[in-house]
């Protein structure tokens, strides 16, 4: 009886030494496979972690690679600046690492698949998901084969505040009928943003100074200066937000919709007061005539690559100043014929010393140049001498396209504010010129001249599109060039993963370029495809 107890007793501790030996298995197994799945994760966050630290380094890459091509690109007018839009240098950039290799042993590890490498597009902007299909619309009316222009925005084809405040200055009201010309923009709103950047506490007629703000449920004070961001115009009564990102505005013609004001407005445009090879332009008020070294700031001599009939008009513009005589031909004052020139004096009749040096004539534009004649002194015979530089002259754009290159009459280094005509937009155009039938014609227009043509303001006066007084009021206003680009930086790999987006602002109108405001976007997500930031959908690959 004792035997068979002992037995059972035995056996029966035995299986318990098995549940308890599997159940230490399971244990460990399961302690092994969180570990494995905790390495798994790490190994994944590590290569996360590797991916993210590669995607920031070649979103430098980017900015590095624009900033260096934004500085060569500084002084080159629209047709020639190949930051606004060139496909071949900003669509899928791709930068290839070296292939690893142990030095010692000579073995080369195996190359990485060209999909995973990272890339990067310079757009002009990314279109937003609800969009999307309208950009692809407008974009394929234009005759792209991506949603996408690869390129900048040139800030000089937007209006800067700024400008519409010196307009507003020196001609009361002209600052709101200019932004009243942007989509959505109401009276109250315009009022508004002129009294948030003036210094003044004096509200105008539908604007708001500290009382008002002062009165709200979160007071806060203006800025009594130009904003830091445009975004900061969502402080200003009247300023709604749906309309300032374009998603209330009023539908143009042809169905598309208006641009939003971040895409009108600007804050930074500006470009170097420079030829396009970077040479300072020879300023025309330091220019004065003499041969005495001592009364001479800048040679009249270092004039030279202007025409020599055009370098003594201006000379002798400096020692009397320019009038306008009242000629009218073939029924329109605003250009001269050849018939009534008076004889040129030639400038080495002139000889003046340093003690009989006048108070001397500034030149107020360029464009005052233009069908303008010099009265000479009774003691000189008072004559009308006429400009050469003649509007229905053969030789009128080549000449105003040097005027414009070569020389100036703004004493400082950059050039703040000025619209470029060939890329501002109508609603700009509106603004800037107050004529909306002169805006459209200039846009239409536009796009059916040559390249050359475009180099210089003056095809708006040669095409009869404005006349000389329109001409001369907006000249100063005007460009053709602009320094300081806009865009979004896209870091992709075609394999997938992740991926970044930054909108920046690029100013080269200083040496050296520099990014002056940037934003990530990134959290905003990828509203197209890939494949849609290669040039054509497919296209070319091409390697830092």
């Amino acid at each position: 009886m004792r035997h068979s107890s002992l037995a059972e007793s035995t056996h029966h501790r035995n299986g318990v030494i098995l549940i308890v030996v599997l159940v230490l298995v399971v244990m460990i197994s399961f302690a092994g496979f969180a570990f494995m799945n905790r390495m798994a994760t790490e190994y994944k966050a590590t290569l996360m972690h590797g991916d993210m630290r590669q995607a920031y380094q070649t979103l430098a890459s980017a900015e590095s690679f624009l900033l260096h091509v934004a500085e060569l690109q500084s002084g080159q007018p629209e047709p020639y600046n190949e930051l606004l839009h060139d496909p071949r240098l900003f669509s899928s950039r791709m930068l290839r690492p070296p292939v690893a290799s142990d030095l010692q042993s000579r073995v080369q590890y195996p190359s990485t698949p060209e999909t995973h490498h990272w890339r990067f597009s310079v757009v002009n902007k990314l279109p937003s998901r609800s969009n999307r299909r309208r950009a692809e619309d407008e974009i394929r009316d234009d005759g792209q084969a991506s949603p996408v222009r690869f390129g900048l925005q040139n800030e000089s084809g937007k209006l800067h505040l700024g400008r519409v405040m010196l307009w507003d200055a020196e001609s009361p009201g002209a600052g709101r009928s200019a932004l009243t010309q942007i989509p959505g923009m109401t009276g109250e709103a315009a009022d508004s943003i002129l009294d948030w950047i003036d210094p003044d506490n004096e509200p105008r007629e539908f604007g708001a100074e500290q009382e008002y703000y002062s009165q709200l449920d979160t007071p806060y004070t203006p800025r009594n200066g130009l904003p830091e961001t445009l975004e900061e115009l969502l402080f200003v009564k009247g300023v709604k937000r749906r309309i300032f990102y374009g998603k209330d505005a009023v539908p143009q013609q042809g169905g598309r919709t208006a641009k939003a004001w971040p895409e009108l407005l600007t804050l930074y445009s500006a470009e170097p007061n420079q030829s396009r090879f970077g040479h300072d332009r020879i300023d025309l008020n330091s220019v004065v005539p003499g041969r005495q070294a001592d009364v001479t700031n800048v040679s009249w001599t270092a004039l030279s690559v202007l025409p020599g009939n055009l370098v003594k008009f201006l000379l002798l513009a400096r020692l009397y100043g320019i009038t306008y005589p009242p000629v009218v031909v073939g029924g329109s004052d605003s250009f001269l014929s050849a018939e009534g020139l008076q004889p040129e004096v030639s400038i080495e009749e002139i000889n003046i010393s340093a003690a009989e040096l006048p108070q001397l004539s500034e030149i107020g534009s360029l464009v005052d140049l233009v069908d303008s004649a010099v009265r000479l002194p009774a003691a000189s015979g008072g004559q009308l001498v006429w400009s050469p530089l003649r509007s229905d002259s053969s030789e009128f754009q080549e000449t105003m396209k040097l005027l414009e290159d070569q020389v100036t009459v703004n004493a400082d280094d950059t050039i703040i504010g000025r619209i470029n005509i060939n890329t501002a937009p109508e609603p700009v155009l509106r603004a800037l010129i107050g004529d909306p039938g002169i805006a459209s014609r200039i846009v239409s227009q536009r796009q059916m001249i040559e390249s050359s043509e475009r180099e210089c303001t003056v095809w708006l006066l040669s095409r009869r599109i404005l006349g000389l007084q329109t001409y001369r009021r907006i000249y100063g206003d005007i460009t053709t060039r602009g320094a300081v680009h806009s865009g979004e930086i896209v870091v992709y790999r075609k394999s997938g993963g992740p991926f970044l987006r930054r909108r920046l602002t690029i100013d080269a109108s200083r040496r050296p370029a520099r990014r002056i405001h940037w934003v990530n976007l990134t959290d905003h997500g990828m509203s197209v495809q890939t494949s849609s930031l290669v040039h054509g959908g497919f296209g070319h690959d091409h390697e830092e």
